[in-house]
């Protein structure tokens, strides 16, 4: 690194579920594929999803959906978006939840009197992602406090106004 351009790195959101009562929907439904609703999330369904799981859509079995805002912008953070993606499938492969197109909606559906099992998965699973984001934010804290100490003798009011806010503003 020269000494004209610090690198301080920026902490990572965690995801969150926009919590107001207008933003998540329940829905009863027959035909997943013939719902308009769901158009947005079907290029996710149809993608490595595995046979299994493409087989219970076809064939109709899953008739509850609940659909429920992000409330964080994924489209600006690839690696938000990836660690979501990991989450998404079991062991078998299949998906648990699926993004729409724009990553702020998210789509969990499950067969008849079964929503409350898929959502207890779906919030730990993004439970889990939200420990390893707090767990890569104290690590870049640390580095960027490194990266300020040995500017110091540079006394730019930049590091200081940088290393202010990283020590002081709870996100």
């Amino acid at each position: 690194m020269d000494g004209s351009s610090p690198v301080y790195k920026n902490l990572i959101s965690h995801i969150d579920i926009d919590r107001s009562i207008n933003s998540t929907e329940y829905i009863n439904f027959r035909d997943i594929n013939s719902e308009f609703i769901f158009k947005e999330f079907i290029t996710d369904v149809n993608t490595s999803n595995d046979t299994i799981e493409l087989s219970l859509i076809k064939n109709k079995a899953y008739k509850e959906a609940v659909i429920m805002s992000l409330n964080i912008d994924l489209r600006r953070n690839d690696s938000l978006v990836e660690m979501l993606r990991s989450e998404q499938k079991t062991f078998g492969g299949s998906k648990l939840f699926y993004l729409n197109m724009a990553f702020d909606k998210m789509l969990v559906i499950s067969v008849s009197r079964s929503m409350d099992g898929k959502l207890n998965m779906v919030i730990n699973r993004l439970n889990k992602i939200n420990e390893k984001i707090t767990r890569i934010n104290s690590k870049i804290k640390k580095e960027n406090l490194e990266v300020y100490m040995k500017r110091q003798g540079i006394k730019d009011k930049k590091d200081f106004v940088v290393d202010m806010i990283n020590r002081n503003l709870k996100v």
